[in-house]
């Protein structure tokens, strides 16, 4: 058990503290948090107050006045240098809401990692949680392959996303259709639970569609720089794009004009049938396949007419 000397000097106090903040003042949160664990894991010391908003405070607080001071910081902090990944592998994920709920989804799905907080907003401090926990006994240099494996993935994905600009960023109307659409197809992001700011929703939606055939984890494979995205993934998104055109065709209450299209009996007969199983008159249905057909074709990713 660590011995505490009742009586210790305020100027040894004094002095623990100005070494600890000239050797360790360029500790983060997230490594404040880690050796206040590992101490108390070791039962080395004890944090009255644990969760507060001044963490290092509080370390340094618990720790001057131990008699073992230099020894326990440095044991400590050689400890965390073995275990926890730096924090510049991590940059990539910072304020980056996307690239997170992508990376937790990756984790969930290789990892079996179900046990973090889905309805914690702060996603990286979850993200934090699976690299720092205890009971992962990866070395660093496995954390950080793993990391580095599901950064390049995520490069990938992002580099050959052909959805980002068709989900207008301003546009609620389109970004809260998109939202039913996906969970009405079943294909909602459930790792994670649902954000309320229109913009946290959109990258939401880019994210499930991120998620859709992402490249597949292998070992052997140093690069996924030959990434395409699947036939279903593009067919996917195809439709939804194809059924956004058709909602705002609905929603524009454009006056109709009467137009007299001669059709083969062949092509009628195909009309008459198609319009049948969707449910609409063979006008809708006509109306239909010509703006689906224009929106596809004839306009680019912003909307815009190329002809």
């Amino acid at each position: 058990m660590p011995i505490y000397r009742d009586g210790i000097s305020k100027q040894v106090i004094q002095e623990n503290r100005l070494y600890f903040n000239k050797n360790f003042n360029s500790l983060s949160e997230r490594q404040v948090i880690w050796v206040q664990e590992y101490l108390v894991a070791k039962g080395e010391v004890r944090f009255i107050h644990v969760g507060s908003t001044d963490r290092y405070e509080e370390l340094i607080g618990q720790l001057v006045s131990h008699e073992n001071f230099k020894e326990l910081v440095h044991e400590a902090y050689q400890a965390m240098s073995y275990n926890l990944v730096p924090d510049e592998n991590l940059v990539w994920l910072t304020n980056n809401l996307r690239a997170q709920i992508f990376t937790l989804n990756i984790l969930a799905i290789e990892c079996d990692y179900n046990s973090f907080n889905k309805n914690n907003n702060k996603l990286l401090e979850e993200i934090y949680l699976f690299f720092d926990r205890k009971d992962n006994k990866d070395s660093v240099s496995n954390k950080i392959t793993l990391l580095d494996d599901i950064h390049k993935r995520w490069h990938e994905v992002y580099k050959k996303d052909n959805y980002s600009k068709w989900l207008k960023e301003k546009n609620r109307i389109q970004i809260e259709w998109s939202q039913d659409y996906l969970k009405k197809l079943g294909k909602a992001n459930n790792v994670v639970k649902d954000r309320e700011s229109i913009e946290e929703i959109r990258l939401f939606i880019l994210a499930t569609l991120d998620l859709i055939d992402y490249p597949a984890y292998n070992k052997e494979r140093n690069t996924y720089s030959g990434y395409v995205p699947s036939d279903r993934k593009e067919r996917v998104i195809d439709k939804m794009k194809r059924a956004w055109s058709q909602q705002k065709y609905r929603d524009a209450g454009k006056t109709k004009k009467p137009y007299h299209l001669p059709l083969t009996k062949n092509t009628k007969s195909r009309l008459t049938t198609m319009a049948q199983v969707q449910g609409l008159s063979e006008t809708a249905m006509l109306e239909t396949l010509i703006n689906r057909s224009y929106e596809l074709d004839y306009v680019d990713d912003d909307g815009k007419g190329l002809y």
